[in-house]
């Protein structure tokens, strides 16, 4: 292999590798056109930056929900029933939690944040990263450290610390993937 071919492998393989998460597993497919109008649609809309959604899943007589939740608004419950999404394992980062939607800055990127404050987590303290800001930041019930979601879930309110923790994310018009 020559030099330059070597630099551009190593290269491709670990640009922005540092972005994302590693420590908690996280692996989520959801099929849009399975679920159609759903609040996690909207926050796929590149052309519609700035909405993110909560989504956490839990059991409910041996099915598996997914819960979507726009800020302000009332968690959907969608019921994973088909064949092909029960043979699908999901696992929600951290503490069965994430925040997804499309930045308005930086061209609609897309972002998939694990639910859980990146500094009080490794002191043991799992709570769920509460709305602010009309939904445009996430704040800490345990440290009040306040995260902007649409800033690459940097600290902007409390002391300083770690940014959100966060994972790949694709969507395909169809098919969400949110992993490490």
């Amino acid at each position: 292999m020559g030099v330059g071919l070597f630099f551009l492998f190593l290269f491709s393989c670990t640009t922005n590798d540092f972005e994302f998460e590693k420590k908690y597993q996280c692996y989520f497919t959801f099929d849009c056109g399975m679920h159609l109008g759903t609040g996690l649609q909207s926050c796929l809309n590149s052309m519609s930056p700035g909405l993110f959604c909560m989504v956490w899943q839990e059991t409910k007589q041996s099915v598996r929900h997914i819960n979507i939740q726009l800020y302000n608004q009332k968690t959907e419950d969608v019921a994973i029933t088909t064949a092909l999404e029960t043979m699908r394992s999901c696992t929600l980062g951290a503490s069965n939690g994430l925040i997804i939607g499309c930045s308005n800055l930086n061209n609609g990127e897309l972002y998939a944040f694990d639910r859980q404050c990146p500094n009080c987590i490794e002191l043991g303290f799992y709570k769920a990263l509460q709305w602010e800001n009309n939904g445009l930041w996430l704040k800490c019930p345990k440290c009040e450290r306040v995260y902007d979601l649409n800033n690459h879930g940097f600290v902007v309110k409390g002391e300083s610390g770690n940014k959100l923790m966060r994972y790949r994310a694709s969507f395909n018009g169809t098919i969400l993937m949110v992993g490490n």
